[in-house]
């Protein structure tokens, strides 16, 4: 076992025990202790657990970029190869028992081609491929695991007041409800997102793969309608379909490269023993984060999980389940680096970032205008890894970390909407800033950090495009992609901005304190980092990417050349528009009186609100004010079909391009 320095005496296997089995001992507290104080005290424990845990790695560890592989200590006499190999057999067969319950022969079928290979792993010829340590620990693992456990753990605090409202406006009764199985499966998503994160064995990183596509589809089949649990078919189907890949392509790397070890795998194509049958095992591994991402042609079973409560889409979306695909394509990325598939890697990521940001345009549900939206971004950040340069690395890292913060907050500050007036239709967001002022102006921060400098997000695009330079293609599709993005946020933008005349003096709404601090944290945390994005860059992920690649490819470019993005005076760039959003606030005043009459081509009614009118047939009626979607332009049912095909064909050459010479 190896010792990190910066961790000084602690044992690495103790912490990654911390990270991986706190979470589930709590949540079955939560789950056996049907309590309101047990659920409240579990979920915040294990908040408190996983989050100073992560910060305390992240703030020694990641900055002094130390590395660690090591195997955890025997659990009462018992290997962890052992336990892992049984657990992995039990969930096998639970995925098994599902499919038989739920009449999908198609799930058993799955299951059992993934029992085959871990079967072939475990006894067949190869199993003394995992000879080396089992867990590793670098400077992409830390920040993975903060993602995980800061920003989990504040959306599992979110869904307390959350989820009792769910089920209060659903009608389910106190003794019938599904909260303490919910919570359960949300703590057992955060450890099992970190085991993944920490796993160098891709016999265990398998394992905890296949526990996040279980809890994904617990969590979208929670409310048990039949719309809930037709799309968690879905989300369950192709995300085993991506676990068969996996399976195959480790045998396919155990075979070919004599390891199934991440680091081994990687070192073996720094030695440059990158033959075609060994991209195709990494094309097939790619092609499980492709489904795990929900990337194109897989993004249905994502737009699906909108049906899903708003925590458990917040979840989704930010620190769990997506996160893992775009982290294993980007802890591979040295192995298929200066490849043709490595280039299609590229091209596919920026299609489904080009594409999914076309379709976000024609969208009025919040919550698939946000799906939409991380579809598009998690295929930037599989784009930069594909370019597999340490500067689209380094673009890919702080995409992962600021994609994190602002959607959780987007998401979340939805679901406040969502309860506050009943409806996820961004019409019916119309003049929100009058109705809920304080909840309006997170998610308009949420907005902003998506879109404008300096927050990270936009740094992060700019420092994409100039790594894809080299190539023409990628290039093409992240400006197209980045200048789509714009359209849908700035309209939804003015949607919410839109004043309601209804409405003289706006109250600030009242929330509920676990709503109030998890949406300060992050909106905070969003406008703080990225006025930190510079010695963020600078200090930690810079020099981090630039010694990965060092380490493992020695023709790889020794420095990073970010000086047209970091040569920006972003401070002042941000002072700018604070003083652009400030400055014409001073100057506005509400009058204290009574509004005067309207004119709108017809008679105001006296006794109503002040929108109302009366039509030529002497009709009451409201004004409403509706915008422009585009949908004969941008609608799914125009475009889908040809991004599905198109996206197919991007993958076929992925793997063609396995054959090429480098």
């Amino acid at each position: 076992m190896t010792q990190m320095q910066w961790l000084g005496d602690t044992d690495p296997g103790a912490l990654a025990g911390l990270l991986v089995l706190s979470p589930a001992l709590l949540g079955l507290f939560v789950y056996l202790i049907r309590t309101k104080w047990s659920r409240k005290g579990g979920v915040t424990c294990t908040g408190w657990v996983l989050s100073l845990s992560a910060l305390a790695l992240f703030g020694v560890g990641a900055i002094s970029r130390g590395t660690a592989a090591f195997t955890p200590s025997p659990l009462f006499g018992l290997s962890w190869g052992v336990i892992i190999m049984a657990a992995d057999f039990a969930l096998l067969l639970a995925f098994g028992v599902i499919g038989i319950v739920i009449g999908k022969p198609a799930i058993v079928l799955l299951a059992a081609l993934q029992a085959v290979a871990v079967v072939y792993l475990e006894f067949g010829p190869l199993h003394s491929v995992a000879d080396r340590p089992a867990m590793y620990m670098d400077w992409l693992t830390v920040i993975m695991v903060m993602i995980v456990s800061v920003i989990g753990s504040i959306v599992a605090v979110y869904g307390l007041p959350y989820m009792k409202e769910h089920e209060k406006h659903a009608g389910v009764p106190e003794h019938l409800s599904k909260r303490p199985r919910f919570f359960l499966t949300i703590l057992v998503f955060l450890g099992a997102m970190n085991g993944l994160v920490l796993c160098d064995n891709l016999l265990w990183l398998f394992f905890f793969w296949e526990v996040t596509t279980l809890c994904s589809y617990l969590l979208i089949r929670h409310d048990g309608t039949p719309e809930a649990t037709a799309n968690a078919f879905l989300a369950l189907w192709i995300n085993m379909l991506g676990g068969v890949c996996f399976a195959v392509g480790m045998v396919m790397l155990a075979r070919t490269v004599g390891t199934i070890s991440i680091q081994g795998v990687v070192e073996a194509q720094a030695r440059s023993l990158n033959g075609p049958i060994v991209l195709i095992a990494l094309g097939l591994l790619c092609v499980a984060g492709f489904t795990k991402a929900a990337q194109m042609p897989f993004q249905s079973w994502l737009l699906g999980a909108m049906v899903a409560p708003t925590p458990v889409s917040a979840l989704l979306h930010s620190s769990t389940m997506v996160k893992a695909g775009v982290y294993l394509i980007a802890r591979l990325a040295p192995a298929f680096y200066d490849t043709g598939m490595s280039g299609m890697i590229a091209v596919a990521g920026g299609f489904t970032f080009a594409s999914a940001a076309l379709l976000a345009i024609g969208q009025t549900n919040a919550k698939k205008v946000l799906a939409y939206s991380t579809i598009s971004n998690l295929g930037l950040i599989i784009s930069c890894a594909g370019l597999n340069t340490p500067l689209s690395m380094a673009a890919a890292v702080m995409l992962l970390i600021f994609h994190a913060i602002s959607k959780a907050l987007l998401f979340m500050a939805a679901g406040v909407v969502e309860h506050g007036i009943w409806s996820r239709d961004i019409e019916d967001m119309q003049g929100l800033v009058s109705r809920m002022p304080l909840t309006t102006f997170v998610m308009v921060i949420g907005i902003l950090s998506m879109l404008l400098p300096p927050f990270g997000v936009l740094i992060a695009k700019l420092a994409a495009i100039e790594a894809s330079a080299r190539m023409p293609a990628a290039l093409l599709l992240l400006v197209a992609g980045s200048t789509l993005t714009v359209v849908f946020w700035t309209k939804w933008t003015g949607r919410l901005l839109t004043s309601d005349p209804s409405v003289v003096f706006p109250k600030i709404e009242h929330l509920h304190r676990m709503y109030f601090v998890p949406l300060l944290l992050l909106a905070v945390g969003a406008v703080g980092f990225s006025l930190m994005v510079v010695p963020l860059l600078t200090q930690l992920i810079v020099p981090a990417v630039e010694q990965y690649y060092r380490s493992v490819r020695t023709d790889a470019p020794a420095i990073i050349q970010f000086d047209n993005v970091l040569g920006v005076p972003w401070a002042l760039v941000f002072a700018a528009l604070s003083l652009a959003v400030v400055l014409p606030l001073l100057y506005f005043r509400g009058s204290r009186t009574q509004r005067g009459s309207v004119y709108l081509c017809g008679e105001q009614v006296s006794d109503a609100p002040a929108t109302t009118f009366r039509t030529a047939a002497e009709l009451a009626t409201p004004v409403t004010v509706r915008g422009h979607y585009f949908e004969r332009v941008v609608g799914e049912a125009i475009h889908v079909r040809w991004m599905t095909a198109a996206a197919t064909l991007a993958l076929a050459l992925m793997f063609g391009a396995a054959f090429l010479p480098r």
